[in-house]
């Protein structure tokens, strides 16, 4: 299966349809190049299409399944370059494939130039290798492959064709599946999804977030289906938006009855690996060894994974249901992929009396759920709680403290059990669980100046986030990170002491720790004095600059924003400030709760006798109570990023006390 990006189809001018339509039973062929020059001459270029860098002249794509659930794919594209833009977008035409399920061949890649000519693809601009983020990481791992077409001397008016086809023995016995993408990030002439199959196998079909011509007709003892879509409008790009496999229009199959099914199957696949081999035993002995309770042995073993397997993060469709490797293999080889490490850690668990099993997931988008299919993104592990219910560990999340995964909550999950589970939703995880925890104590002098100190660590995700910042930049890297927090706070703010503590150590939070100094920072307007307090700004919340500023920029959205999981932030501050002055007025407060989108900022005096000097409190409390913000919802955003602003631009009025 193509890229869903690249795998999507195009345009076409009516009176060509029936010539290219093809009959019902035969492979796709390349269209003779003058067709295709009168073609991409009609299709027109950025006049008709002025938001477009390239346009999708022709998709077309035709499978082939039979009663084992093997299958053969013909694709077939014809895209129109428009801009420089374009020009990148359409450089090379990479297909993913794993070698022990299917094959992959070019059957035909050219340039159609603009004058008409062509330029042939050779096969020196063909390769068929070990993806990249494999090769980077030196692993010798031959079954994922990827085959890359290179097209050469490419400009603006030029067009990229190309067909290739694609066998694949049954990923599941007897069942097919598919998955097909009908609306692209340009615009599309033409798209054509046809799959021919038994008609004692009936397909299961659905088309999401869109719209397509249907057509079902017999054709012997084989069932064909088409789907058409013509004249599809540019996806357009907006920040932070949900993935493309989320929000464009696509067309998912398949011959599966159930969810139930497909439980069991995962279920046989992953159960014959977690085999406890010796190795296995040894390891788990070694790693609980002096621990008491199931707790403190699960967390061991969670640890103990996450630092010494590495993950294999290589995405491909149908992953999940890809035959894992035993735990051993795993173990031995010191990585694997999100199944592999599932399956060790399943084995393991059940070591110390713990059942466990493997769970099918899609971290990055909303699950289609409406049929029965194998397109998940990633593998984790559940294990029962004390309700009941399901935990589920994420053994990749190696920047994790927190052992049971905060960004599961409300995703749709499937269970892979002996005896088959219907896909179900996770149990909802607030924003509070994934929140920043932020705490300032600042002084005002008599002289304006400022001091403060400030310490910045968070739960779950937001934890993590920090961690990664913390394991990915030097040292140097981070104080810039810090200084630039305290200049946003007032340019000119001296960062006077910093310090982070060891992102390595996964039994203590990490925690960033800074204090700082700033000349005249209150304004002087006898008798009063004005001042901001310095958290207030949202100056050290990393989520800040993302949700109160980007993300929001503009007025409506057409795509969910993906956040990947609950978030908030959590902050509480007190300034200090002299005894001569009391408190005049302070900044609005806020109360804003609408849909997933909360908001609390509250000024107020420290109570009488818990300071040692007259104080001003401030605390906020915000929260995204969704792993993404619908379009919805993004309208409440809006108001609650408008209403932070006014609030945290509002400032502390003191007066000088009479006498």
């Amino acid at each position: 299966m193509r890229h869903p990006e690249r795998c999507l189809g195009g345009i076409l001018v009516a009176f060509v349809l029936a010539v290219l339509a093809p009959p019902a039973t035969a492979a796709l062929e390349p269209l003779d190049l003058d067709d295709a020059a009168a073609m991409l001459a009609e299709a027109g270029g950025l006049d008709e299409h002025p938001n477009a860098n390239s346009l999708v002249v022709l998709d077309e794509t035709y499978v082939e399944f039979d009663e084992s659930g093997a299958y053969e794919s013909y694709f077939h594209s014809l895209t129109k370059i428009l801009t420089d833009e374009g020009i990148d977008q359409n450089a090379d035409e990479a297909v993913s494939y794993h070698a022990q399920y299917g094959t992959v061949e070019i059957i035909l890649a050219r340039v159609i130039k603009a004058d008409g000519t062509e330029i042939v693809v050779g096969e020196d601009l063909i390769t068929d290798g070990t993806p990249p983020q494999i090769a980077a990481m030196n692993i010798y791992e031959t079954n994922f492959r990827v085959k890359t077409v290179v097209f050469p001397n490419l400009e603006v008016g030029d067009a990229v064709e190309v067909v290739y086809h694609e066998e694949y023995e049954p990923l599941l016995d007897n069942e097919f599946n598919g998955i097909y993408f009908l609306r692209y990030v340009e615009p599309m002439l033409l798209t054509k999804v046809t799959i021919r199959g038994p008609s004692d196998m009936p397909l299961r079909h659905v088309v999401k977030d869109g719209e397509a011509e249907f057509v079902e007709r017999e054709d012997g003892g084989d069932t064909v289906y088409e789907w058409t879509v013509r004249n599809s409008p540019k996806l357009e790009r907006e920040m932070g938006m949900a993935p493309f496999a989320q929000v464009a229009t696509r067309l998912l199959v398949s011959t599966v009855e159930s969810w139930e099914e497909l439980s069991r199957y995962a279920w046989k696949l992953s159960d014959e690996k977690c085999v406890a081999e010796q190795s296995v035993k040894d390891v788990v002995e070694e790693v609980t060894a002096g621990l008491t309770t199931t707790e403190e042995k699960i967390r061991a073993i969670h640890y103990w994974i996450i630092e010494n397997v590495r993950y294999l993060g290589i995405a491909m469709d149908r992953s999940m249901f890809l035959e894992p490797h035993y735990a051993a293999y795993t173990l031995e080889k010191e990585y694997g992929v999100c199944r592999d490490k599932a399956v060790l850690m399943v084995t393991m668990l059940e070591e110390i009396g713990v059942p466990a099993w493997v769970v099918f997931i899609n971290p990055s988008k909303e699950t289609d759920t409406e049929i029965p299919t194998v397109y998940f993104e990633h593998g984790i592990v559940a294990i029962k709680g004390d309700d009941g219910g399901y935990k589920f560990i994420d053994p990749t999340m190696e920047m994790s403290r927190t052992v049971y995964a905060s960004y599961v909550g409300d995703r749709w999950v499937l269970v892979a059990t002996e005896e088959g589970e219907d896909i179900q939703q996770a149990p909802h995880v607030p924003a509070s669980a994934n929140s920043g925890v932020i705490t300032e104590e600042s002084t005002l002098a008599e002289d304006g100046s400022l001091t403060g100190d400030v310490t910045i660590t968070g739960r779950g995700m937001y934890e993590e986030i920090l961690r990664t910042i913390a394991s990915q930049a030097g040292p140097e890297q981070i104080r810039m990170m810090a200084e630039n927090m305290i200049q946003s706070v007032r340019p000119g703010a001296s960062l006077d002491d910093f310090s982070v503590s060891d992102y390595e150590d996964l039994h203590q939070p990490l925690t960033i720790e800074l204090t700082y100094s700033i000349d005249d920072y209150a304004l002087d307007a006898e008798p009063y004095r004005l001042f901001r307090v310095p958290i207030a700004s949202g100056s050290f919340d990393i989520l800040s600059d993302a949700l109160f500023g980007r993300f929001v920029a503009l007025e409506e959205r057409e795509c969910p924003i993906a956040l990947g999981v609950t978030l908030g932030v959590q902050e509480e501050g007190i300034v200090y400030f002299p005894a001569g002055y009391e408190v005049r007025n302070f900044p609005d407060d806020v109360e804003f709760e609408e849909g997933i989108v909360s908001l609390v900022m509250r000024y107020d005096m420290a109570p009488s006798g818990e300071a040692e000097k007259p104080a001003v409190t401030y605390e906020r409390m915000f929260g995204l109570d969704y792993f993404q913000v619908y379009p919805e919802d993004y309208q409440s955003l809006k108001e609650a990023v408008r209403l932070a602003g006014r609030s945290s631009r509002g400032e502390v009025i003191l007066m000088k006390k009479e006498g």
